[in-house]
């Protein structure tokens, strides 16, 4: 784990950083059992703050198939969610979980579905608006933000990584806009803020509905897991013509985070809120790779 890139003012604990290390090892078992390999994962840090986090060892094993496309055309989809729910198959497609490489038991059910328009739902827009708010204005956060936005093209192909115009579907016009005239200062002002948050109460009242993840614990080895749970599930959406956009402003700013488990009627803690819809096409991916 590079400490260059903890986000210390939405994730002062290190959580989405564990779930996101979750997530590349999931992509790395599949990758590798492609290639006649199987992976022992031991997980070493003690700490949420340690930078070594996992002993990794190849195994040569019998290939596995898995079609590796899947990794390569993932992708966030924020935008042209339609308002329909998900479909009951659908959902169990998607959050069936592969239980036999598991660093710990996953708890089952441990992802619970609230359409949009539901008592629950109609709560999960109004948090998701207002914690955007929250953080939108949290000048810490702001900041961070800012220094994680790529604008413009010569950015992108220098650092490879972070959030460009295209991920956060800014296009046409309005993308040629701020890939010319906006910088990290842009970010900064109040305009740039408001704007953060009006897209997210539209994005809100538009899909769906939501899939809330829970875990009983968030020990590193459960929180390692369940980044592996996420991306297993990333994997098959585009199989169902489903897009999964993390709104996790709830679980990142006061009184949300403390709040949100008990007012779902949900036991254990929350490691996911997630705003979900089918897309009548699916874009290619558009994401920075190193």
């Amino acid at each position: 784990s590079d400490k260059k890139r903890w986000l210390p003012a939405v994730d002062p604990e290190n959580r989405e950083m564990l779930l996101g290390i979750g997530a590349f090892l999931e992509n790395m078992v599949l990758a590798a059992g492609t290639l006649g390999y199987s992976v022992d994962i031991k997980i070493i840090a003690k700490n949420r703050t340690d930078t070594d986090i996992a002993d990794i060892r190849l195994k040569k094993d019998k290939p596995q198939e898995f079609p590796l496309e899947k990794l390569k055309k993932r992708r966030t989809g924020r935008s042209n969610f339609l308002d329909q729910e998900i479909k009951g198959d659908d959902l169990k497609y998607i959050t069936k979980h592969d239980t036999r490489q598991c660093l710990v038991q996953v708890n089952s059910p441990h992802s619970f579905y609230f359409p949009n328009n539901s008592p629950q739902g109609k709560y999960l827009q109004e948090g998701t608006t207002e914690a955007n708010r929250t953080q939108a204005f949290r000048d810490s956060a702001q900041e961070e933000l800012a220094n994680w936005i790529r604008w413009s093209n010569k950015e992108a192909k220098q650092y490879r990584n972070g959030l460009t115009p295209e991920s956060m579907e800014i296009k046409g016009i309005a993308g040629f806009f701020v890939r010319s005239f906006y910088d990290r200062q842009s970010v900064l002002k109040k305009s740039f803020r408001d704007q953060t948050v009006d897209v997210a109460a539209k994005q809100v009242g538009t899909c769906g509905g939501w899939l809330v993840v829970t875990s009983h614990d968030s020990s590193i080895l459960t929180l390692i897991e369940y980044g592996r749970v996420f991306q297993n599930m990333l994997l098959k959406i585009r199989d169902k013509m489903i897009a999964i956009h993390p709104m996790t402003q709830m679980l990142e700013e006061k009184p949300w985070k403390d709040q949100v488990a008990k007012e779902l009627g949900l036991t254990g803690e929350v490691q996911w809120i997630l705003r979900l819809g089918y897309l009548k096409s699916y874009p290619d991916p558009v994401s920075l790779r190193l």
